[in-house]
């Protein structure tokens, strides 16, 4: 077959929407006994069950009962669905159940397989109220499992969150609360003794990432010598250690020598810092000690419980993810000067644990699908999972690597993002190009979040046949310091859609893609970006929004105690914003939008209610806008299933080749 420069979107791929689909699968949640590796694994061929898998010395292979998925849903996104419980039975764990949010006790002894036993850790809530939990994490003796939980009631009341430790040694639900009162909390931390508890708090309006304070709890213990009337109890006041005004702080962790390891922004990154982890005397003035003057990201927002960047290696040496301009990095801290770079290929991470005299990781590569890898001294890194069926499908010749780049804006910011020309092996040209490939600019799912560099199958799927692509961390990303991530403090629907703008047409005056046919997408907030870009009328003819935010007031009305008040920052406080809130919302501007749409939707959003879709499609029919709104049975927000991404994906492609005119 030879194709010229006019078969653009069209050029014949080995990756079909199908493969991608299936390679979908993602990984969370690793943590290690020190013999073996352990994870969290959603499927999308299992209609996105997530399963708690084992790798020992006999390779991966589910750990977690047949019948269960494990998922957290406090805040609604969860995390920290899953810890290790040691001194018991050989890869004991906890468990939520995705089904009913209780915390199940697994003995770990070939669970999948039907031999494990599993008991709830966790009672009933009482009738008119249902609990949530998430954030767990066990005591060292495993005695207790402490989690957070979410407590939603029939009435019109917000939920109410609080730490909680569930005994594993009674034979019956036994529990005791730790610490409440405040309306958030982070994934609870103890320390080897368990005798004091660490946990970020924040309150209304606040985002963590915006606002948030550590406090510890002295703990103590009441009841008998009998561990089944044994209980976990506050012993004490809690006691702030750092955070409050224009400060976020995250990832407590008790080291090996007693000390508090935290993460703050307090100079305008998210740096770590170690503190005694004791109240000092009165009148003390000494502080947290920051473990390194790099003016880099060892952090990200938590939008889940149970984020994990750093580990502790056996010799007290701390080992972290760093991210710059968008690339992560694994590195040794130091006392003083620049952390060490750890020599691993991996591009994006998404957390890591202290594994034997090394580290584990989940990151992906720029030429291969995430995985679990395996960093030590004594040989090279390699990945712990089998390479999905899909990445047979890609050659090295077909994979697009990113290129990254940056743009001052409009109104003089840097907007940074990362090209991928289209590349395959499976082309052949009859002469030289004569004009430039289409551009897909996709906007992450932000507000708050960054594209990442490692391998993208969704991304390689356009790609690998004849678009270019460009990824934008547009204005309120994070990886680019504090400063970075408030410029959309009040221009949210303004300042992000400009920035994607912005980006394609530095593309386009480039040479890099045509000028004439650029589309945008995105989902959750990206997919407004996405469309309030199409609204400008600066350049887009295209854009696809999946589960996309599309009115604003109706989003503040309905959407979860989590987020709440995010938009008070982000746009401004109701109702004196309410004016604010009409103009920056695409449904407001769909007479605006030069172009066609596509919105894909799940019927069980929970975040972004499918009504939002609706009026937004017939708010573009009444403009005369071609829309194609298509709903997904089940799904909520976030797709899960393989079919589903796959009727997304060949629908998207048969989108753009028709608006675009490929």
């Amino acid at each position: 077959m030879v194709l010229t420069t006019g078969d653009y979107g069209r050029w014949p791929s080995r990756l079909t929407a199908g493969e991608v689909a299936r390679g979908k699968v993602s990984l969370a949640e690793l943590s290690s006994d020190g013999a073996a590796l352990f994870w969290l694994e959603s499927r999308p061929e299992e209609n996105g069950r997530v399963v708690f898998v084992r790798a020992g010395a006999d390779g991966p292979k589910d750990h977690s009962p047949a019948d269960v998925s494990i998922r957290s849903r406090v805040h609604e996104y969860g995390g920290g669905a899953v810890c290790l419980v040691p001194g018991g039975a050989a890869g004991a764990f906890a468990y939520v159940d995705q089904s009913d949010q209780r915390v199940w006790l697994c003995n770990g002894q070939a669970a999948a397989s039907g031999n494990g036993v599993a008991r709830p850790l966790s009672p009933e809530a009482p009738e008119g109220s249902a609990h949530r939990h998430g954030g767990l994490s066990a005591t060292a003796d495993g005695r207790w499992v402490l989690a957070v939980r979410e407590t939603h009631t029939n009435d019109a009341r917000p939920p109410q969150r609080s730490i909680v430790a569930l005994s594993t040694f009674s034979g019956r639900p036994s529990e005791s609360t730790l610490l409440a009162g405040h309306d958030f909390f982070g994934a609870p931390r103890v320390d080897a003794t368990a005798a004091r508890l660490a946990v970020v708090v924040w309150e209304h309006p606040n985002m963590q990432w915006d606002n948030s304070s550590l406090v510890v709890v002295q703990l103590g213990r009441a009841g008998s010598s009998d561990p089944d009337d044994d209980v976990l109890i506050p012993a004490g006041s809690p006691w702030v250690v750092a955070g409050g005004h224009d400060e976020s702080i995250g990832q407590p962790a008790w080291q090996s020598d007693g000390t508090l390891r935290f993460v703050s922004d307090r100079r305008g990154w998210w740096q770590p810092y170690v503190h005694p982890g004791t109240p000092g005397p009165p009148g003390a003035t000494a502080g947290p000690v920051p473990l390194t003057d790099a003016a880099e990201e060892f952090h990200g927002p938590d939008w889940v419980l149970g984020q994990s960047t750093f580990a502790e290696l056996p010799d007290g040496t701390v080992v972290a993810r760093q991210t710059s301009a968008g690339r992560d990095a694994v590195v040794r801290l130091r006392a003083a000067g620049a952390p060490d770079v750890v020599a691993q290929p991996c591009v994006s991470i998404a957390g890591l644990c202290a594994h034997g005299d090394g580290v584990a990781l989940i990151g992906g590569t720029p030429d291969t699908a995430t995985n679990v890898w395996v960093v030590d001294t004594t040989e090279p890194p390699w990945p712990v999972r089998p390479a999905p069926r899909s990445a047979n499908a890609l050659r090295p010749a077909d994979i697009a690597h990113g290129e990254p780049f940056t743009v001052t804006g409009r109104t003089g910011r840097a907007v940074n993002g990362t090209l991928y020309r289209p590349r395959s092996d499976q082309r052949e040209t009859a002469d030289t190009p004569t004009h430039a490939p289409p551009l897909i600019t996709w906007c992450h799912s932000g507000p708050t979040s960054a594209c990442q560099l490692g391998l993208d199958l969704t991304l390689q799927f356009f790609t690998t046949r004849g678009f270019a692509v460009a990824c934008v961390d547009y204005a309120g990303s994070t990886g680019y310091g504090r400063a970075y991530r408030s410029a959309l403090w009040g221009q949210w629907g303004v300042a992000d859609s400009e920035d994607c703008l912005d980006a394609a047409r530095h593309l386009a005056d480039r040479g890099d893609v045509d000028p004439e046919r650029m589309a945008v997408r995105g989902g959750s907030a990206g997919g407004m970006t996405a469309l309030n870009a199409l609204a400008a009328g600066e350049g887009f003819t295209a854009c696809t929004a999946l589960y996309a935010v599309t009115d604003l007031l109706s989003l503040a009305a309905t959407t979860h105690d989590f987020e709440a008040h995010y938009n008070d920052r982000l746009i401004g406080p109701l109702p004196e914003a309410r004016d604010l809130f009409v103009e920056r919302s695409p449904v407001s501007r769909a007479d605006a939008m030069a172009g066609a749409v596509l919105l894909l939707q799940g019927t069980d959003d929970a975040v972004v209610p499918p009504a939002q879709a609706e009026r937004m499609r017939d708010a573009l029919v009444a403009a005369g806008t071609p829309c194609d709104l298509r709903f997904f049975e089940g799904e909520g927000h976030g797709f899960r299933r393989a079919d589903t991404l796959t009727a997304c994906l060949e629908a998207e492609l048969a989108f753009y080749l028709e608006v675009l005119h490929l």
